[in-house]
C-alpha cells in the first residue's frame, strides 16, 4: 500500500504523495502555513492549485501580470504557468492551500469562478473551507476509507466555492445546453495540459482519456478551435518550452525532454518553425529585450 507524506513545523503542515485515485479529479497536496516575511516562491507547478489566505498579505504575479492579495481572497496557480508569489514584509500571510489535477480540474475552476483573466477572488467560506483542509491532514493513511473521505473533502471545498461565486454572480437562470463538441474538445484540452510533458502522449491516448474516437475529438477540436488534436498538442509543448527558455536556464536538451521531445533536434524544427528562431535564438532574444527594457531610463 502506498504511503502518503506527511511534513509538520511550528509553522508549516503539508500532506502530499496522495494517491492519484482517478484520471477525472484527483487530490494532489493540501497544506497550512505561516509564512515569514518576503517569503518568495517562483517554481512552476505540474497541478492546479488554490490558496486561501487566512491571515495577513502578499502579492501573486502571473505572466508578468502582479496582484495584490489580502486575507478572505484566493488565488489560483495552473500548471506550467510561470509564477511568483510571496508574503509582504510588515503583514505576512498565513494560507492553505489544495493541489489537485485531472480532466475535470479545469472545469472545477472554472465552476468556482476563476478564468484567465480572473485569477484572485474574494474567500467567503474560510472557515468552511480551512476545515475541509484540516480534515483532510487529519485523515493521512492510504487506506481507502481515508482516500474517500479526503476526495469527499476536495469537493466539499469545490461546492463551497462554486456556491459562492453563484450567489457573488446572482447565478439564478437556467443551466444552458453545452454542445458534446465543446464538451469534448474542453476537455481533449484539460488531457494534453495534463499529458504533455510524456513523449508518448498521441491522439489515440487523448482521445482514450477523453471517451471518444480520434475522429470524434479531431472533428469537436476542428469545429471549436479551428485546429486538429495534433496541433493542440504541439502548440502546448511549444508554448510551454517557450517559457521554459525565457523563465530557466535549464539546457535546450533538457527542456526539449519536459515538454515531450526525446529527440533535441525535432524539437528544434519545430520550435523555429512556430517561433521564428530556434531555442537558443529565442532564448538570446528574450534576455536581450530584457536587458534593454532595464537599461531604459
Amino acid at each position: 500500500m502506498r504511503s502518503t507524506a506527511f511534513f509538520s513545523e511550528s509553522n508549516y503542515q503539508v500532506l502530499s504523495g496522495l494517491e492519484e485515485t482517478s484520471n477525472e479529479l484527483m487530490l494532489v497536496q493540501v497544506g497550512l502555513e505561516d509564512c515569514r516575511p518576503f517569503h518568495i516562491i517562483s517554481d512552476p507547478r505540474t497541478e492546479y492549485i488554490i490558496h486561501f489566505v487566512l491571515r495577513g498579505a502578499g502579492f501573486y504575479s502571473v505572466n508578468g501580470s502582479t496582484w495584490p492579495v489580502r486575507a478572505g481572497q484566493m488565488f489560483l496557480i495552473r500548471p506550467g504557468e510561470s509564477i511568483v508569489y510571496g508574503s509582504e514584509r510588515n503583514d505576512p500571510w498565513s494560507y492553505a492551500w489544495m493541489g489537485f489535477r485531472g480532466v475535470r480540474a479545469e472545469t472545477m475552476v472554472r465552476l468556482c469562478g476563476f478564468s484567465k483573466g480572473r485569477l484572485v477572488l474574494p474567500l467567503e467560506e474560510t472557515d468552511d473551507v480551512l476545515s475541509c483542509i484540516r480534515e483532510i491532514m487529519d485523515h493521512k493513511s492510504a487506506a481507502d476509507s481515508d482516500v474517500l473521505l479526503r476526495e469527499s473533502c476536495m469537493v466539499r471545498v469545490f461546492a463551497l466555492l462554486a456556491r459562492a461565486n453563484e450567489r457573488l454572480n446572482g447565478m439564478s437562470r437556467p443551466a444552458s445546453a453545452v454542445s458534446s463538441d465543446a464538451m469534448y474538445a474542453q476537455l481533449g484540452q484539460n488531457c494534453i495540459r495534463e499529458m504533455y510533458m510524456r513523449a508518448d502522449t498521441g491522439v489515440e491516448d487523448i482521445a482514450a482519456q477523453v471517451g471518444v474516437s480520434r475522429a470524434r475529438l479531431n472533428r469537436a477540436f476542428r469545429n471549436e478551435l479551428n485546429m486538429s488534436v495534433q496541433q493542440c498538442l504541439i502548440e502546448c509543448r511549444l508554448r510551454q518550452a517557450a517559457a521554459l527558455l525565457v523563465n530557466t536556464a535549464l539546457p535546450v536538451k533538457e527542456i526539449a525532454g519536459l515538454t515531450g521531445y526525446n529527440d533535441q533536434l525535432v524539437f528544434s524544427k519545430a520550435f523555429k518553425k512556430r517561433y521564428g528562431a530556434g531555442p537558443k535564438a529565442y532564448r538570446e532574444g528574450a534576455q536581450a529585450a530584457e536587458g534593454c527594457a532595464k537599461a531604459l531610463p
